[in-house]
């Protein structure tokens, strides 16, 4: 599931809920939070709990726009 929103500060985000499964191949692997990530669901995992990420990206008015046509 994803949304688009525009913060206080006028940026645009889309902001994306789902699996990790899913969500973590389309994370930027340079990211510093990644590894520590992916070792925080491992222990999770272990405990039998369930998780969902969530993660954000800034588009431009421009790709907004182009989005906002389409659909």
């Amino acid at each position: 599931m994803s949304v688009v929103v525009r913060n206080p500060d006028g940026k645009i985000l889309v902001m994306c809920k789902g699996a990790d499964s899913i969500i973590l191949p389309l994370l930027h692997k340079e990211s510093k939070n990644v590894e520590k990530t992916i070792k925080t669901l491992e222990a999770f995992s272990k405990e039998g709990l369930r998780t969902l990420l969530i993660a954000e990206k800034e588009i431009s008015e421009d790709q907004y726009n182009q989005w906002n046509l389409k659909y």
